[in-house]
């Protein structure tokens, strides 16, 4: 009987669809017009007027670098959009992967499977709140904080360096409402489109965990000793058929998240050090105590990004790499060689342990992490030493 583990994102795709992204498994032809229409003005639009503030801005480094950080932040922003449009069929294929037969596994009796899927719900709540936090503290705050003090409001992405103060004036709460409006939007899709790219992941490593599991027990029970020995021998035959089956529609699904994923996350990896570089260099900067719990927030939202991939990248290849251990726990000493053959054979195809990469450029891994890290803090330093001389 097929599963629902589906459903542990229909929260992302609800709110991916309200937000323009996401037509469903059946789109409707009257949410095509809304779509467009949608990101025309808030994805299109946004990132022209983006685009025209930075050539505009005015070239010291306090006022670029709050401009470059929200402009590379939309370079990954628009790789995810483009990737739920563009891979839309592919995602629909790993979904009814998620929901086949083979997948069932322990979920119903609320084993590996179902702790993966509370544990995604609970990771996607705290994203949304500690997100959303962030985003207050940059947009609503400073509202507050100005009206306390008398000062005046300042528009919450970029001031538009391209138009005059008489425009900007004139037309604030306009550009106010559409910045606000516009950030708020896009948070959502980093939001939710990571939820979707951390659960992808977490589903592979759960069904490689639970195959390992069955490897690993796959022995006869007391009542089935007592059988002739060539029954027990097919007895055991018939359950690693079963799992090798198993196996093979796992490595389907991980190629079709390959699919998915690979071109995004070498956008996100590859950017990530630049941002995490340039929010750096602006905490060092004179700045008010909303700016700065902002770009805290921003830092650790921004490496928590590279860092969850990367850690269930690399959970994901230990777990593949755990199989072989696992098919040697097993009872295969007793068993025939036409078991035997066919256990050799699997161990030689899992041998190649599972790994996802961004456009086969970089593995996604810890390492790739750690590397990030690196080139960011060795961009840091360069930039402040720059700075001081």
């Amino acid at each position: 009987m097929p599963s629902d583990q589906s459903k542990m994102f229909d929260n992302s795709f609800i709110l991916l669809k309200v937000f323009g992204i996401w037509p469903g498994i059946i789109p409707s032809r009257y949410y095509k017009f809304y779509s467009f229409f949608y990101l025309l003005v808030t994805f299109v639009c946004y990132n022209i007027l983006l685009t025209l503030n930075l050539l505009y801005t005015p070239r010291k480094i306090e006022l670029l670098l709050r401009e470059v950080i929200f402009y590379f932040t939309e370079i990954t922003v628009a790789s995810k959009i483009l990737t739920i449009l563009l891979m839309r069929d592919k995602i629909i294929e790993a979904l009814n992967l998620i929901d086949c037969d083979v997948f069932v596994g322990d979920y119903e009796k609320k084993g590996g499977l179902y702790k993966t899927n509370m544990g995604f719900k609970l990771g996607w709540k705290s994203y949304l709140i500690l997100s959303n936090i962030a985003y207050s503290s940059q947009v609503v705050a400073p509202v507050f904080l100005d009206i306390l003090r008398g000062t005046k409001t300042e528009l919450p992405i970029c001031k538009y360096y391209f138009l005059s103060d008489e425009v900007r004036e004139s037309h604030f709460l306009f550009w106010f409402l559409y910045q606000s409006c516009g950030m708020y939007g896009h948070m959502m899709y980093n939001v939710n489109i990571d939820s979707i790219i951390a659960g992808l992941l977490l589903i592979a490593i759960a069904q490689l965990k639970l195959l390992g599991n069955n490897l690993t027990n796959l022995k006869l029970s007391d009542e089935e000793r007592k059988l002739s020995k060539d029954i027990q021998d097919k007895i055991q035959i018939t359950r690693f058929n079963k799992m090798l089956r198993h196996y093979e529609v796992i490595l389907n699904y991980c190629d079709t998240t390959q699919d998915i994923l690979s071109a995004t996350l070498f956008f996100q990896f590859s950017v990530a050090s630049i941002i995490i570089c340039v929010v750096m260099c602006g905490l060092l900067l004179p700045s008010s105590t909303e700016t700065k719990v902002f770009l805290v927030m921003y830092l650790f939202t921004m490496t928590l990004q590279i860092f969850v991939p990367g850690f269930l990248g690399t959970q994901l290849t230990h777990a593949s790499e755990g199989l072989i251990t696992a098919a040697y726990n097993s009872e295969w000493i007793p068993r025939n060689e036409s078991y035997k053959s066919s256990l050799k054979l699997f161990r030689e195809r899992i041998s190649r342990p599972v790994v996802i990469s961004g456009l086969k450029m970089f593995p996604l891994s810890l390492l790739s992490f750690t590397s990030i890290m690196k080139t960011a803090y060795s961009f840091f330093t360069l930039i402040r030493n720059v700075q001081e001389a």
